[in-house]
């Protein structure tokens, strides 16, 4: 099924289709830079930040927007060719609408289709640039995985579907968002220790704190799609009992990484904050049910988590 646009709008012209463009790659979702601050605070705390890397990491910052683009068009346009975007929005204020350009029509599906790939090309380009600015420093395994991630992040909706597999919505959004801190670690210090797993990790998994309360408040729209989100094909109880395990394995994680690695543990004060919010988000979402609430709860976790992060990592 492919949904139509919503009635009466028409495309918008110059910098209207700007925005449009940057409403379809949900740029708007700064979270997604934060994986690749926090691998540069760990560079620099190992010596790997100067003038022999500043052209890969910038690159690899490039590399992680332009994925972030590609992939959000290409998740828009499965959520458009497929009605579920047009249930999951029916209704919403038009402020909310307008972050959706393809159902109000602003911009058309090969307008769409177009912009992922030309994204998606940058992202790959600027990856490969980047690495070969390293002089071969990058494990060929690191540059392995980045290419699996970048196509992993175009197919999460369309092709493959991973998001539409049972447990592969939620595998595939922890493997993209983990690396994006992971990879620009590995390929400029050719090596992983444990401090970067550990912060892959959480930000990983704090994503999918926004991502599973989201799909809570989308699942009759999902399941009419056959979409097999956590929230559409487990029982309610079993599904809130996953989202109190993934707060306590953030717990646990943030507990390794400051008890377990050269981080004092004085340090890990500054990720309490995130650990408060994301109780509150548990009572909002499994105690109350008000699953979107709950989601955002979650977007103001990544940003509390990773400036809590970046602060331990500055003072350390």
């Amino acid at each position: 099924m492919t949904a139509t646009a919503a009635p009466g709008t028409t495309t918008a012209p110059g910098g209207g289709k700007v925005l449009a463009y940057l409403q379809l790659g949900k740029a708007r979702v700064y979270h997604h830079a934060y994986g690749w601050v926090l691998a540069l605070l760990l560079l620099r705390l190992d010596g790997h930040v100067g003038r022999d890397t500043a052209a890969a990491l910038a690159l690899l910052l490039v590399m992680v927007l332009t994925t972030q683009w590609a992939g959000g068009a290409a998740d828009d346009l499965g959520g458009y060719r497929d009605g579920s975007d047009a249930r999951n929005y029916a209704g919403r204020p038009a402020r909310t609408m307008s972050r959706k350009p393809l159902l109000t029509g602003v911009l058309s599906e090969a307008e769409a289709v177009r912009f992922a790939i030309v994204m998606f090309a940058v992202a790959v380009s600027s990856g490969l640039v980047a690495v070969l600015t390293l002089d071969g420093g990058s494990p060929f395994a690191a540059v392995a995985v980045m290419l699996v991630a970048q196509v992993c992040s175009v197919q999460y909706s369309v092709g493959m579907k991973l998001s539409y597999r049972p447990f592969g919505l939620e595998t595939t959004i922890l493997f993209i968002i983990g690396c994006i801190a992971l990879l620009p670690y590995w390929l400029v210090a050719g090596s992983l220790n444990a401090e970067i797993w550990y912060t892959s990790a959480l930000v990983g998994l704090w994503f999918l704190l926004i991502v599973n309360y989201g799909n809570a408040s989308d699942r009759r729209g999902d399941a009419e799609v056959s979409r097999q989100t956590l929230a559409v094909f487990l029982p309610p109880a079993v599904f809130k009992g996953v989202l109190v395990l993934l707060f306590l394995g953030s717990v646990t994680l943030l507990t390794l990484l400051f008890t377990t690695t050269r981080f004092d543990t004085a340090l890990g004060l500054a990720t309490v904050p995130v650990v408060v919010l994301h109780a509150v988000q548990l009572y909002y979402g499994v105690g109350k049910e008000d699953w979107r609430k709950a989601r955002f709860i979650g977007l103001s976790g990544v940003d509390l988590g990773c400036v809590g992060l970046a602060v331990a990592f500055l003072l350390a």
